[in-house]
C-alpha cells in the first residue's frame, strides 16, 4: 500500500480556503476489507480534528479524496500526514501506516487597514527641538485626490473642490525627519501562559496594522524583534516594502531568548531624535514604564501598546505605571484580543 498528499506549496493569507488531496493506493493483489483514514493536517491548520474515512479496497485500486479547509491562523506549518489503518473482517490483526509528505506552508495574518494613526513628527528650531503630532510638511503638497471617509476636513482644497463641484483632498509630503521605530516584545517568559498563542497573534496584527499605515504613508519604519536568539531587524518606506515584514510576522513566536530591555536599550543610541518609538508588550510594569521615561527623556516620542488576554487573566498592566507614563506625556494603548484594533489605535485628527 502506498499513498501520496497534495497540498498547496505558495504563500496564503488567513481567511483564504485551500484544498488538501490525497490518495491511497492498494498495490496488493488481495483486496482491503476494512480501511481508516485520519488526515491530521487540518488539525494543524483549523485546530479541528478531519472526519475518520472508513471504506474498502479491491486489488490494484485507489482512492482519491480531498478537503477544503480555511486558514484560521497565520503561521509557518511543516506537515503532510495522514493515518492509514489496515484490518481484517474479523479484527484479528491491524497495522497503521503514516503517509507523509515533505510540504509546508507559509501563512500571512490578515492586514488591518488603519485610516489614521498619532505620529509624532519633531524638527530642529535653533537649539529647540520642536514636536508636533502631524508628520505632514503643509507647506509642501505631494498630491491632490478626491475625498474619502476619515480625511481630515483642515485638508481639503476648497478653492480646487468648488471647480470640480466634489471635495479635493490634499496629500502633503511628509517631514524628513519622521520615522517610526517598533520594537515587537517576544520574551520567552511573558508568553509561557498565552493560551492558544492569542497574545502571539494579538501582537502581530497590532505591529502589522502600523507598519502598514506607515509604508501607506510612506513614513520609514523599523520593526525590531528577535526568534530565539536571533535579533530580526526591517526596514521599508513604501507599500512595496510590505513582503519582508508579512513574512517575519507570520513566523513570530513568542520565543525571545533575549531579555527585551538589553534590545531596546541596545538601540537607543543610534536612534533620531524625535523618531515615534512604538513599543509593543504584553507586560507594562515598573522596568517597562522606567524605559519609556527614559526614552522621552532623550527626546524621543515612546507610545506603549500593551497586549492583553483578560479571559485567560494573560497580559500584565501596573495601573500606576500606566498614570505616571500619562503623566510623563507617553501615550498608552491596552488593546485586548477581543478588541477591535481599529477602535484602539484609529485617531482622527480634526
Amino acid at each position: 500500500m502506498k499513498g501520496s498528499i497534495e497540498i498547496p506549496r505558495e504563500s496564503l493569507f488567513t481567511g483564504e480556503v485551500i484544498n488538501i488531496n490525497y490518495q491511497v493506493e492498494n498495490n496488493s493483489i488481495l483486496p482491503i476489507p476494512y480501511l481508516e483514514i485520519q488526515s491530521n493536517i487540518s488539525k494543524q491548520l483549523t485546530g479541528t480534528n478531519s472526519p475518520k474515512v472508513t471504506l474498502a479496497l479491491e486489488k490494484k485500486e485507489s482512492y482519491n479524496s480531498g478537503e477544503s479547509v480555511v486558514l484560521k491562523r497565520r503561521g509557518y506549518y511543516q506537515f503532510g500526514e495522514i493515518e492509514v489503518t489496515v484490518e481484517d473482517v474479523f479484527g484479528f490483526y491491524s497495522f497503521t501506516k503514516k503517509i507523509t509528505t515533505p510540504a509546508s506552508l507559509l501563512v500571512y495574518p490578515e492586514t488591518i487597514i488603519l485610516s489614521t494613526f498619532k505620529i509624532t513628527a519633531s524638527h530642529q528650531s535653533g537649539e529647540l527641538l520642536v514636536q508636533t503630532s502631524d508628520f505632514q510638511d503643509k507647506s509642501r503638497i505631494a498630491s491632490l485626490r478626491e475625498y474619502k471617509e476619515g480625511d481630515s476636513v483642515k485638508a481639503i482644497h476648497w478653492k480646487l473642490s468648488a471647480k470640480k463641484d466634489i471635495p479635493i483632498i490634499k496629500d502633503y509630503e511628509n517631514r524628513g525627519d519622521t520615522n517610526v521605530i517598533i520594537f515587537l516584545d517576544n520574551e520567552s517568559k511573558l508568553f509561557k501562559g498565552d493560551i492558544d498563542r492569542r497574545l502571539e497573534d494579538k501582537s502581530v496584527d497590532a505591529a502589522l496594522s502600523i507598519v502598514n499605515y506607515c509604508l501607506s504613508q510612506n513614513i520609514e519604519v523599523n520593526l525590531e524583534t528577535q526568534n530565539n536568539q536571533t535579533q530580526i531587524e526591517l526596514k521599508g518606506q513604501q507599500t512595496s516594502d510590505l513582503k519582508p515584514f508579512l513574512e517575519t510576522l507570520a513566523r513570530f513566536r513568542g520565543n525571545g531568548a533575549l531579555e527585551f530591555k538589553s534590545i531596546l536599550m541596545s538601540k537607543v543610541e543610534t536612534l533620531n531624535k524625535g523618531s515615534t518609538v512604538i513599543i509593543i508588550t504584553p507586560n507594562l510594569d515598573k522596568t517597562m514604564g522606567a524605559q519609556g521615561i527614559q526614552l522621552k527623556m532623550k527626546n524621543l516620542n515612546p507610545l506603549f501598546i500593551t497586549i492583553t488576554d483578560l479571559g485567560n487573566k494573560t497580559g500584565y498592566i501596573d495601573q500606576m505605571v500606566m498614570k505616571r507614563l500619562k503623566q510623563e506625556g507617553i501615550s498608552t494603548y491596552i488593546l485586548d484580543y477581543n478588541t477591535s484594533i481599529k477602535e484602539v489605535l484609529e485617531v482622527y485628527h480634526g
